[in-house]
């Protein structure tokens, strides 16, 4: 597990290394993923800047003149527990959480928001982002 505290400038910068380095990524990614998202987690938002399949910048508390296609939203103690090792059932993977929240009406899960057809153009790359987190933050950004 990382000793860098969750979300916090230097976690952030570990895991834009983990996600410009990861070979799956890059194969993901196709060069063409340059949609960029936001992640809340709980009342901070950071956006997250993407060129060509890899991180250009991790923006805290985007402004209005910063633009994004889509986010996904969660408290903290769901973000942490999706960043787990071993997160647990249905919070270990995006559109199982998205799910629980968005059919089942169930709390303390992921939610994705924002444009639909750019999340399901781009899934495998976001998904990939997404789950570099995890490994982010259990391997302190190498692997």
């Amino acid at each position: 597990m990382s000793t860098t505290e969750f979300a916090s400038h230097g976690w952030w910068e570990q895991y834009k290394e983990t996600v410009n380095e990861d070979p799956e990524m890059e194969v993901r990614g196709h060069d063409k993923f340059d949609t960029n998202f936001y992640v809340d987690i709980g009342d901070e938002r950071f956006l997250i800047e993407m060129d060509g399949g890899k991180i250009d910048e991790v923006v805290p508390s985007p402004a209005l003149n910063n633009r994004w296609e889509f986010g996904v939203e969660g408290d903290r103690e769901t973000w942490e527990e999706f960043v787990a090792e071993t997160p647990p059932a249905f919070n270990h993977e995006i559109i199982a959480s998205n799910y629980r929240a968005a059919v089942r009406n169930e709390e303390n899960r992921l939610e994705l928001t924002g444009d639909n057809k750019k999340i399901f153009q781009n899934l495998r790359a976001f998904q990939r982002a997404l789950d570099l987190m995890r490994e982010a933050h259990n391997d302190g950004g190498g692997s």
